[in-house]
């Protein structure tokens, strides 16, 4: 008996001696660890009373994580430009185009000229078209504070389009506007938004650590993610929780389409798919029960009814991932990368030109 227990105690000992090895080994070579060190002002955000929370004006970040080194600088009118430059005032005589959206807008886990809203400009500039850009993305934004966010905005930027971007998180998150003492205001998590800490390092980095590299595969992704609560948001038929969701953020679409209409620009919806849904849909193992093409099915059509251009971008990221095998993703963070940043760059590119052509004079473009 004791001879026994004897033989348990050293092979959980051993087996506890070989964890710790390994999780000092990963800590200090290859390290989950998400810090971020402010350079100027900082937090990145600040609490607004109808929008939860906005960016933080004249914020200089530095982000590390394992996946990605970026500088994040926010200028003096709460936008994301490059670090040490001044806001730039519009040109009166080139038309605007309004980025609205979070954090894939913003341009998080990218260098400032690898963002798409830099590329987008940067392609104007070349066409030689006469564009303003403001990127007025904020990190963790749902639709109803960019619809908010987006007539606070009108007014100062008086936009000829109006450029939103739109994510399954933000059918995830999406809640009703209410009014509270005669004004809307957004539902949202402020709190888990502004961080005025240096980031956070998890409990047990080695398990993180086999969850990256279980993540490179495309089949093991994929799978993860449909073991995730979100996976109802992509199975048919919809359960009353989605359906919920779905008619929630119908209403906030219907409010910026009537938003459109009445101060007359053109409202351009850019629906852009999480990484699980291009590498599910390249494998070309689609199970009937799950739509990858969730929410474009869904919202495309009651966009066409409600003056918004809805644009998809799952087939050309599909596409441009089959050709070459490059990940568009970082598959750990969940955002684009670089080459992911470029597709979707040309995709808006053209969505943009029929509204563009209506006659602008040449200009350089305001970014």
């Amino acid at each position: 008996m004791w001879k026994k227990l004897r033989t348990i105690f050293i092979i959980v000992l051993n087996t506890a001696l070989l964890f710790g090895v390994l999780e000092l080994g990963v800590r200090f070579f290859a390290p989950s660890k998400v810090s971020t060190t402010y350079l100027e002002g900082g937090p990145l955000g600040q609490e607004d009373a109808v929008l939860g929370h906005k960016n933080n004006p004249n914020t200089l970040a530095r982000v590390t994580a394992p996946e990605f080194e970026v500088e994040y600088y926010i200028d003096a009118d709460g936008f994301r430009g490059r670090p040490g430059a001044e806001a730039r005032a519009l040109d009166p005589e080139a038309k605007t185009v309004l980025l609205i959206g979070d954090s894939f807008t913003f341009g998080a886990t990218n260098d400032y000229d690898d963002i798409w809203p830099k590329l987008l400009a940067d392609r104007f500039a070349q066409e030689q078209r006469s564009v303003n850009i403001v990127n007025a993305g904020v990190p963790g934004y749902n639709t109803a504070q960019q619809a908010l966010y987006l007539e606070r905005l009108y007014e100062d930027c008086k936009p000829d389009i109006v450029v939103v971007m739109f994510l399954p998180n933000d059918l995830f998150a999406n809640e009703p506007i209410r009014t509270v003492e005669g004004t809307d205001v957004a539902v949202s998590d402020a709190a888990a938004v502004i961080k005025a800490g240096p980031g956070k390092r998890s409990t047990l980095e080695s398990v993180d650590f086999i969850k990256r590299m279980m993540m490179q595969n495309d089949a093991m992704y994929a799978s993860l993610y449909l073991m995730t609560p979100r996976r109802e948001f992509f199975e048919k038929p919809f359960s009353d929780l989605v359906q919920s969701k779905v008619d929630v953020t119908k209403d906030l679409l219907a409010r910026m389409g009537n938003f459109a209409t009445k101060k007359d620009f053109d409202l351009v919806f850019i629906s852009v798919p999480q990484a699980f849904q291009v590498l599910y849909k390249a494998s070309g193992q689609e199970r009937d029960s799950v739509d990858a093409s969730m929410p474009d099915t869904v919202f495309g059509p009651f966009a066409a009814d409600h003056n918004i251009q809805w644009v998809g971008t799952l087939d050309p990221l599909v596409e441009a991932y089959a050709a070459d095998g490059e990940k568009l993703y970082y598959r750990y963070d969940g955002h684009f990368n670089p080459k992911g940043n470029r597709v979707v760059t040309d995709v808006i590119y053209e969505a943009l030109l029929p509204a563009l052509s209506k006659g602008s004079p040449e200009a350089q473009p305001g970014l």
